[in-house]
């Protein structure tokens, strides 16, 4: 009885043997000092590109008198404040007039989204 050689099984030692010789040839070339000062110089050529990106576009919205993005997250965090600070003292007066806190519905536990508004 003869078997036929499996061509699955080549192809897996062939792909086992690749790997092997790119993680070998991969970890020498990472020890070496080149490479690393390549990726610094690359690590710092891509920060250099996006801070003159930032200052690009900080100045094309100044131009156009539109906020930044680090003005709109500062209002954003003042307004979220605001609104805090009136939730408390909302909370505070209707406690002393004896009011209850109106109860907020909760959200239905569903997969599904909900419908249209009817």
């Amino acid at each position: 009885m003869t078997t036929t050689p499996d061509p699955g099984a080549f192809f897996r030692e062939m792909l086992g043997q690749w790997e092997q010789m790119a993680n070998q040839f991969g970890g020498q070339v990472m020890k070496s000092g080149e490479f690393s000062r390549v990726m610094q110089g690359a690590n710092s050529a891509t920060m250099t590109a996006q801070a003159a990106a930032h200052q690009m576009m900080d100045k094309a919205l100044a131009a156009a008198n539109m906020p930044s993005r680090s003005e709109v997250e500062d209002l954003s965090a003042r307004v979220r404040r605001i609104e805090e600070a009136v939730g408390r003292i909302e909370a505070m007066l209707m406690a002393q007039a004896g009011i209850a806190p109106p109860e907020r519905p909760k959200p239905k536990r569903t997969r599904k989204p909900p419908g249209p508004s009817a």
